[in-house]
């Protein structure tokens, strides 16, 4: 190719797109070539150094570039070049492609495809083309033969120059993955990672790329959607080669974790077990000769050390009395020998002022499950005591093991014995339960569940008078026998209490937000414990369904309203089981705040009683939770609003308008619900465009990886997201620094105030301000008059959503108003 430079071919060649040579082959083209079918020679451009190196540079003999074609092939191929090229070249042929390797280096094969036809330049016949690499599917290949199908551990391998991972079967299953390969895997690595643990992740594969060391007893707490928090142990990483060779290629980085969520689980179990009893605990590792024992064996044996190296059980037969060490040794050593063996045996100690004190020992030898070493493990304790240690037991089942608190049981007694008592006037019982606290364990993770729990039990034995009792009667829920209770004492009480919700609770896990609710019954309005504790709980069921409501007190009026309540979600039921009967979406007006005009609408369900009356809907909402049918409801909301939708697009409505649709909070852990949205818009029609799901900071608390799952489909999938009542919850800003939704509503009691409280308008111009730096729309909720629109347009809020603009109406109403 003498007759032309290189880079003047190379420029003409550019100027041909893909669609002239008829290929779709996006960012897979990796470079271009020409053949002269004259003298058999090659050119390609600066893409090939990626794989040829310097060579490609040059142009090159067809018989030289035949050489990197690995040996195996060789001959077949070289012997298609030539076939092809003269065809081609004689115009036999119009199109062809060649897919075959090509030799990187001792690691690493590329797999290309030559996607060649004949070509003009200047009047002159060439073979031209490009080249395509087709490398993802050797990586799949390769990853099989480093790990194997199907194999039960979480291992992968991580390409750097394409940024994609590669994990096993494990990986796949526990995080809902739609395949082995994981893409842009620097970007979304976090998805699936604590975000407390997701820098110290980052950090060990830093050091390792740069030292090759890591750090093999690190955990790492995942968030799988089907598992929720999972601790992974790093069990090393290590540089390997597409091939399955270890040991040099820095483009590749292999790894493995092992799973020690139930490790993790049973320590802690066990350790507040042990901690509870008071025993001495002993660890003994076989394969390194150590014997740990816990710091509390000084009292017993003041001189006694912590560790013993060497043969302990030779060491420690030689403080026991001669009697008893035959005893010891045989038993000890018969649970060394047969790993897995219990043992246990009573024997006498000397000590070193000459006295003897009995101890029995109980334990077993087994195999570690994370480093496989064989221990011993037990207890020891003094048989002197065991009067002590009957009467701790005793103690400990009245007791919550937690918090240490009494527990229902001991309610039931002390309640009993309190009105058995003929000189009891009065007693209150006060429930306490933390609201949605599952979430935080969800969340968070269970350690930071027990810390609130402990704080939240600290709070209430802080705050209650000396008269009163703290007992721990489940989960998440506490109760206060309170003897000589008054109404207004109570009352006082538990509106103090309310007090501490606006702050952050601390605890050992850092600080948490939480809210409670509150409720209390009194003696002898209840003239039974099983009446009283009852009573509280239908007061605590009121407060839990009247969202505003923080704390109640019992009357027999709750009974009744009980009842209603019971009758009102059976009727719900029966209209569910009836197709959905009387229930309805009303439609309320989106306003874009510079021009004035209707850019959408928000779908608001509604239900409609037997006398035509729209019941309040908060208490329908409140039912549909109580009786697990809101993912039904909420499956027909998503339905009938596309359906909607379609209808209006097809009387001519503006192209971009579109519809605010709310995801319940059982939609967004649902593994199908994107599935289902995407379902939805192509049955209607409905471009994604057109519609907008909302989601409320309850939904996330549900299950943080599974929602951020589905909205990162739903952002993929070019449906936008809002983020609801934003600012009324406490983890707010978190969310909208890690999910990606496109617009935040600010929550309508920020709006109510906003004329006279100087905070609430300082607080919706900085929300604003914020969410326009990271690219967020606002909407604020709640605009119902002049000033209050003409304020917020100043602070640069873009949609305007309130009965300013216009109220919920029907479809009816909705269309006459402002289509018709």
């Amino acid at each position: 190719m003498e007759q032309e430079p290189r880079e003047e071919l190379l420029e003409q060649l550019d100027a041909l797109t893909l669609a002239d040579v008829g290929l779709v082959l996006d960012e897979a083209v990796f470079c271009r070539f020409l053949i002269n079918p004259w003298d058999k020679r090659i050119l390609f451009s600066d893409g090939m150094c990626k794989v040829l190196g310097a060579a490609a540079t040059q142009e090159m003999l067809l018989t030289t570039y035949y050489q990197h074609i690995p040996e195996e092939e060789r001959e077949q191929i070289s012997a298609k070049y030539n076939e092809t090229v003269s065809e081609i070249a004689s115009g036999d042929y119009e199109k062809a492609t060649i897919a075959h390797g090509l030799t990187k280096n001792a690691f690493d094969v590329a797999d290309v495809k030559f996607h060649m036809q004949k070509i003009l330049l200047d009047g002159k016949g060439y073979v031209g083309g490009f080249v395509e690499d087709c490398s993802r599917n050797m990586r799949e290949r390769s990853f099989a033969q480093l790990f194997g199908e199907g194999l039960n551990s979480y291992l992968f391998t991580y390409d750097i120059e394409s940024d994609t991972c590669c994990v096993s079967d494990r990986f796949v299953q526990e995080f809902d993955l739609e395949s082995n390969l994981i893409y842009d895997f620097s970007k979304k690595y976090k998805e699936y990672i604590h975000p407390d643990d997701a820098d110290k992740l980052h950090e060990t594969f830093i050091q390792f790329v740069k030292t090759h060391l890591t750090d093999p007893d690190m955990e790492i707490r995942f968030l799988a959607p089907g598992r929720g928090e999972l601790y992974l142990r790093v069990e090393g990483f290590t540089d390997a080669g597409p091939s399955g060779k270890f040991g040099g290629d820095a483009r590749y980085v292999s790894g493995a974790f092992s799973d020690i969520t139930g490790y993790v689980q049973d320590d802690y179990l066990r350790t507040n077990l042990i901690e509870g009893t008071g025993a001495i605990t002993f660890y003994a590792d076989l394969d390194s000769e150590m014997l740990y024992i816990s710091e509390n064996i000084g009292d017993m044996i003041p001189e006694a050390p912590r560790q013993i190296e060497g043969d302990f059980v030779e060491i420690l037969a030689s403080k026991i009395v001669p009697e008893d060490r035959d005893r010891f040794i045989v038993a000890i050593k018969r649970s060394i020998s047969e790993i897995g063996t219990k043992f246990a045996s009573e024997v006498r100690f000397r000590r070193a002022d000459g006295s003897v004190v009995w101890i029995a020992c109980r334990g077993k030898s087994l195999e570690e499950k994370i480093q496989h070493k064989k221990i011993v493990v037990g207890i020891a304790f003094d048989l002197t005591k065991m009067n002590e240690v009957k009467e701790h037991v005793e103690k400990s089942d009245a007791s919550h093991s937690l918090t240490n608190l009494p527990t229902r049981d001991r309610l039931n007694k002390d309640a009993e014995e309190l009105i058995r008592n003929k000189d009891t006037l009065s007693a209150a019982v006060i429930l306490a339960d933390i609201n949605e606290f599952h979430s935080y364990n969800d969340r968070f993770g269970r350690n930071a569940g027990d810390a609130i729990i402990v704080a939240f039990a600290e709070l209430l034995k802080k705050t209650v008078p000396e008269i009163a009792t703290v007992y721990h009667v489940s989960d998440d829920t506490f109760a206060i026998l309170w003897p000589d209770a008054s109404h207004k004492n109570i009352t006082e009480y538990m509106s103090d209490l309310q007090e501490y919700s606006s702050a952050p609770l601390h605890t050992e896990e850092g600080d948490f937000f939480i809210t409670w609710g509150l409720s209390a019954s009194f003696y002898p309005t209840g003239s039974t414990v099983d009446e009283l504790i009852t009573n509280a709980e239908i007061a605590l069921h009121k407060v839990k369904q009247e969202k505003k409501l923080k704390y109640a007190i019992y009357s027999p009026v709750d009974l009744h309203e009980l009842k209603e309540r019971v009758d009102f979600e059976l009727n719900i039921n029966q209209c569910i089981r009836n197709n959905m009967e009387n229930f309805q979406l009303f439609y309320q007006p989106l306003t874009d705040v510079k021009t004035g005009e209707l850019v959408g609408a928000e779908a608001l369900l509604r239900w409609q009683a037997k006398d035509g009356e729209l019941v309040n809907p908060e208490k329908v909402v409140a039912a549909l939770e109580s009786t697990d049918q809101m993912d039904t409801v909420g499956s027909w909301i998503l339905n009938e609003a596309v359906k909607q939708v379609a209808k209006w697009r097809s009387k001519g409505v503006p192209e971009n308008f579109y519809v605010h649709i709310n995801a319940t909070a059982d939609d967004l852990i649902r593994k199908e619900y994107v599935k289902d949205v995407l379902e939805t818009l192509d049955r209607y029609n409905v471009p994604a465009k057109n519609i907008l799901i909302e989601l409320t900071e309850t939904s996330l608390m549900k299950n943080m990886a599974m929602c951020r799952k589905n909205l990162n489909k739903l952002h993929a999938a070019n449906i936008r997201t809002a983020l609801d009542d934003f600012g009324s919850g406490y983890s707010s800003f978190n969310y909208l620094k890690e999910l990606p939704v496109d617009e935040i509503k600010i929550d309508k009691t920020f709006v109510d105030d906003m004329e006279t409280e100087e905070f609430n308008r300082s607080f919706i111009s900085a929300m604003t301000m914020l969410a326009h730096s990271i690219g967020k729309g606002v909407v604020v909720e709640g605009v119902e008059t002049e000033t209050q629109a003409e304020t917020l347009k100043n602070m640069g809020a873009d949609i305007f959503q309130g009965y300013l603009f216009g109220k919920p109406m029907s479809v009816f109403a909705f269309w006459n108003k402002y289509f018709s």
